[in-house]
């Protein structure tokens, strides 16, 4: 597998957990008091920011290793 295939697949797993934080978690924080994951509201919200940032990141990283492969 190259870096591009690793970067994609990187890519895929943090937007399912941004998708999950965002459309579970969040909405049960927000209900509850506490994810699934016994992460409270805040937390949800910290961590949705994290991971947008990891995102944005790899988004980066892809950008480089295209433009090196062209």
């Amino acid at each position: 597998m190259n870096q591009f295939d690793i970067l994609i697949e990187q890519l895929s797993q943090l937007n399912e957990r941004a998708r999950q934080l965002e459309d579970v978690d969040y909405i049960t924080a927000s209900y509850k008091g506490f994810s699934n994951d016994g992460l409270t509201l805040a937390e949800v919200k910290d961590q949705i920011i994290d991971v947008h940032h990891r995102i944005t990141t790899l988004e980066r990283q892809l950008d480089d290793v295209f433009d090196d492969l062209s």
